[in-house]
């Protein structure tokens, strides 16, 4: 059982801890943590994978509650000065440093104003957002139907952008 584990760690480890730098805003440290955690707790509920949903999406889930479950623990804020969110997204190294630095501070606040999101709207635009996930695969992470996940989505990104029309006006 430990060589599948290992086996499944080489498998999706790098997934999984792309996942967590998303989660963690970049904190590229705290994801390698939260990923170690991610398949410790996996390893601890193997015996209860059912197979209903593909494996990769079985361990986000996990990390995912692990994330949550630490965040709970450690509340933090963020901020332009102490996280490199950018650092883990790729970056156009044409851009001047103003733009990118406009960019930065955009995806900063996309980012903390989906946190401020309900949970559910929080957790389907997370999957969506950034980590590229089909409506499908997040409705079975979240038990629900593709058709939820998407409307959720959408309404969600309503939401997201009356924030920001007011705080432009």
């Amino acid at each position: 059982m430990v060589k599948e584990f290992k086996e499944l760690y080489q498998l999706y480890g790098r997934d999984i801890y792309r996942f967590m730098c998303r989660l963690t805003y970049g904190n590229h440290d705290l994801a390698e943590e939260l990923t170690q955690e991610t398949f410790y707790q996996a390893f601890l509920s193997l015996s209860r994978y059912r197979g209903e949903c593909d494996i990769r999406t079985w361990l986000c889930q996990i990390g995912k509650n692990t994330c949550y479950k630490y965040f709970r623990k450690n509340p933090v804020h963020f901020s332009l000065d102490d996280r490199e969110y950018e650092e883990s997204r790729t970056v156009c190294k044409e851009e001047s440093p103003e733009a990118l630095y406009e960019r930065k501070e955009q995806s900063q606040q996309l980012y903390q104003s989906i946190w401020r999101l309900n949970k559910r709207y929080r957790d389907v635009l997370l999957y969506r957002v950034y980590f590229d996930f089909t409506f499908e695969q997040i409705g079975k992470m979240l038990h629900m139907n593709p058709g939820s996940a998407k409307v959720i989505y959408y309404r969600g990104k309503e939401m997201l952008k009356k924030e920001w029309k007011r705080k432009e006006e």
